[in-house]
């Protein structure tokens, strides 16, 4: 840190500290408060850049006859500059004909802001940081403000675990601590709970490379695994900012260049075997099986996947256990059949008295199967293809997310192969399960787990629309009793969301940590957005530049995760826009020892 000199005396409540090489940019002035401060301008710093800029000041208070040193670091912003003769309206007439005054116009310019305290740190007798604290009283007018720097910045965080910079500030380009902690316990360096994050912003906000480069910051922790659920393969094909030559990123160049180096296992749905009856039976009905057995429309189709679903997992082998999907054989087809006849009748209107398979419905249920046989067949024996193991090829989806579980590993999980204009809830339905059969099996073998799900576009799942269907509804019901599920076991989420009002409510209160990208100032998502940052941060997020027009991807941060933060005051991090630049500002955590 850039040391500051200090002349404390007992009976003062105000700092003398003078920082050897920079000089003051503001005095505070009234009025102010514990949180947030008015400040005139120096005339010497009305030309720097203050927007955004951080700062810090120092006070002393007095409490139980002792004196304690506190530094507060705080961000500039509502910056107004008044001239009150040209506020004159005589002056004003003048200056219609004559222009600028001379001796009154820009010299009699008056440059004011306000201070949003975003962290104050108790200070020992030599400087150094001993903890985070509170102003206990407002800071007395004319207290000097400085411009902080990268030193000042690191001397506050250089004692907490997991600092990573994952931006700058946008005002003065110095570099933004976050803390990405793994979710162990705290005294080996980890949050001691897992952390739910949501990032939200529009297309094209810059949402997916800063989740990428959060990712990174995650990944230097090598107690902690990582899934990335990719729908529409972003991350699998490491293609960020696709289109933007302003951006150049890759998240396998960063993981690749970690200090302790981590290996990215990508995957499709393709490289793995699912498990679940509801997942085999949604396949078959993607495939058409039901309708060609007589089940039509969609209602009645997913009746019959359910109870063909109910009947697999029935299924037992001679010994009592029961039989995997994979394990199913052509002999089990001709009497599964037989039972959805049955249910034909039961599902469908037939005369009193009838017995369910001996009604009209079954007969023709088995009718349509021993005229199409053949090609039912093969249907079945695609959908069992799914579900099939082969060494080298293909794994089950259980021992994927045991690898990220158990084994720490990184996996990228993407489907975005399949149809888009049918979103694909199955998958995420049978990824959920699976996550929550793993996680719990885990728990009773007294194994903990340390691990971070990321889901890409998950408006998808758990907006609004979702609801639209019964798998829907369902995938939305399972993220959300996941997300408050998983915590207590060590497993956090992170969302990517471009939507707000519509995204499932439950999710967004179990968020503590919120990131809000580009696009949230004006229709329904403005309300919760300005719910969220208060009025003043609401203020300066409308203030952030458009991304699409400067290349640059802004977003303001809340929640643990700001290390410099200890007031909850919102914190704007402008992205980087490549790789080396993200390496250069970690240099502790890329590059070899």
């Amino acid at each position: 840190m850039r040391p500051l000199r200090e002349r404390q005396e007992a009976s003062s409540l105000r700092s003398t500290a003078v920082p050897l090489v920079a000089a003051p940019i503001a005095v505070i002035g009234s009025p102010n408060s514990t949180t947030h401060f008015t400040v005139d301008i120096l005339e010497t710093a009305r030309d720097r850049a203050l927007d955004h800029a951080w700062v810090v000041f120092e006070v002393t208070e007095r409490f139980n006859g002792k004196v304690y040193r506190k530094r507060a670091l705080c961000q500039l912003g509502g910056i107004i500059t008044r001239n009150r003769w040209h506020e004159d309206p005589v002056i004003r007439a003048v200056i219609k004909h004559q222009g600028a005054l001379p001796a009154l116009s820009g010299e009699s310019d008056l440059t004011a802001a306000q201070l949003s305290a975003l962290g104050v740190f108790l200070l020992d007798d030599q400087g150094r940081v001993v903890r985070r604290t509170t102003l206990s009283t407002p800071p007395p007018s004319g207290t000097l403000v400085y411009p902080a720097d990268a030193a000042t910045l690191q001397d506050l965080v250089h004692t907490e675990p997991g600092i990573f910079y994952a931006g700058q500030s946008p005002g003065d380009g110095l570099p933004v601590p976050l803390t990405l902690r793994h979710f162990g316990p705290t005294e080996q360096g980890g949050f001691g709970e897992a952390v739910m994050i949501g990032i939200f912003g529009q297309t094209r906000s810059g949402k997916s490379i800063l989740a990428a480069q959060l990712l990174a910051g995650f990944a230097a922790n090598p107690q902690m695994g990582i899934l990335v659920i990719d729908p529409q393969g972003e991350f699998g094909r490491d293609r960020f900012a696709a289109g933007d030559h302003r951006v150049d990123f890759s998240i396998r160049r960063l993981l690749a260049g970690l200090r302790h180096r981590r290996e990215v296992i990508a995957l499709t749905t393709d490289d793995v075997a699912m498990e679940g009856a509801e997942a085999f039976t949604e396949l078959l009905r993607r495939a058409g099986f039901f309708d060609s057995l007589g089940f039509k429309g969609a209602h009645k189709e997913r009746e019959a996947a359910e109870r063909l679903s109910s009947l697999l997992t029935d299924l037992t082998d001679a010994g009592g256990r029961r039989r995997p999907i994979r394990d199913l054989t052509a002999a089990d087809l001709p009497l599964l059949v037989k039972d959805l006849a049955r249910f034909a009748d039961v599902i469908y209107a037939t005369r009193p008295g009838t017995m369910p398979g001996e009604g009209q419905r079954a007969a023709d249920v088995l009718a349509r199967y021993s005229l199409d046989e053949a090609r039912l067949r093969r249907l079945w024996d695609d959908a069992l293809q799914r579900f099939r193991i082969e060494p080298g090829k293909r794994q089950p989806l259980s021992q994927v997310i045991q690898q990220v579980l158990t084994d720490r590993a990184i996996v990228i999980l993407s489907f975005a192969q399949e149809n888009v204009a049918d979103t694909p809830y199955f998958l995420l339905n049978e990824i959920l399960t699976r996550l929550r059969q793993v996680i719990h099996r885990s728990f009773q073998d007294g194994r903990t787990s340390n691990a971070l799900v990321l889901l890409d576009e998950a408006h998808l799942f758990a907006g609004e629309h979702a609801d639209d269907t019964s798998d829907g509804a369902r995938t939305r019901s399972l993220l959300a009793q996941s997300i408050r599920m998983t915590g207590k076991y060590g497993v956090g989420w992170m969302f990517i969301t471009q939507t707000l009002h519509d995204f499932d409510k439950t999710i967004l209160r179990q968020l503590q940590v919120k990131i809000f990208g580009h696009g949230f100032k004006l229709g329904a998502d403005r309300e919760y957005v300005e719910t969220e940052l208060g009025k003043e941060g609401f203020a300066r997020y409308c203030s952030l530049p458009d991304p699409k027009r400067t290349g640059r991807y802004t977003f303001m941060v809340t929640g643990p995760i700001v290390a410099l933060g200890s007031l909850g005051t919102p914190l704007v991090l402008q992205g980087f826009r490549s790789v080396d630049d993200l390496m250069r500002a970690n240099p502790h955590c890329f590059g070899s020892d």
